[in-house]
């Protein structure tokens, strides 16, 4: 029994650290994890305030990344959610950043921020150039970005990101 149990601590001390966290699924959230991550396409947009930013201002942080539109529907329904869980998380080390895909840019996105009462980063992409680069084709597209820049998991289409399982997934990832 002592062999078996230094076995399963050498193998937890030689395991990833993304290895120690459960799936998302395990969780009972829907978002498909990457068996193998990817570095996330680099950006600049335009904020809401008229100042840049980049991918790289977000390095060392987990970053849910939500491609979006004022005219979408289920991207409006989620949004409260995604503010929550960025109250919930943002100072352990979880940052929310929605890219509009908006045309019109910060007059038509700006309405919709107000009334929502966001205050998670919102940017500009109204040529859908890094839409593009992510393969955001459906709206609302999130993608998981580990403290190291590389997409981790993905969700096409409306969740409830302060759902038990979604608040519970993340609370692990953010304890790594």
């Amino acid at each position: 029994m002592k062999t078996l149990i230094v076995f399963l601590g050498i193998i937890g001390f030689l395991s990833p650290p993304s290895m120690l966290a459960h799936s998302p699924q395990f969780h009972n959230f829907n978002l498909v994890e990457f068996k193998r991550p990817f570095p996330a396409p680099s950006f600049s947009l335009s904020q809401l305030s008229q100042t840049s930013k980049t991918l790289d201002d977000y390095q060392g942080h987990y970053v849910l990344l939500n491609f979006w539109a004022t005219w979408c529907l289920p991207c409006l329904q989620e949004m409260p959610s995604l503010e929550k869980l960025y109250q919930r998380f943002q100072d352990q080390g979880l940052v929310v950043v929605a890219i509009s895909s908006d045309e019109e840019g910060a007059s038509q996105v700006e309405p919709f921020v107000q009334r929502l009462k966001l205050t998670f980063p919102i940017l500009l992409d109204a040529d859908q150039t890094v839409s593009q680069k992510y393969g955001a084709r459906n709206l609302p597209s999130t993608f998981l970005i580990d403290p190291d820049g590389n997409v981790i998991g993905a969700a096409k289409g409306e969740r409830d990101w302060y759902s038990e399982g979604a608040q519970s997934y993340i609370a692990e990832l953010l304890a790594k």
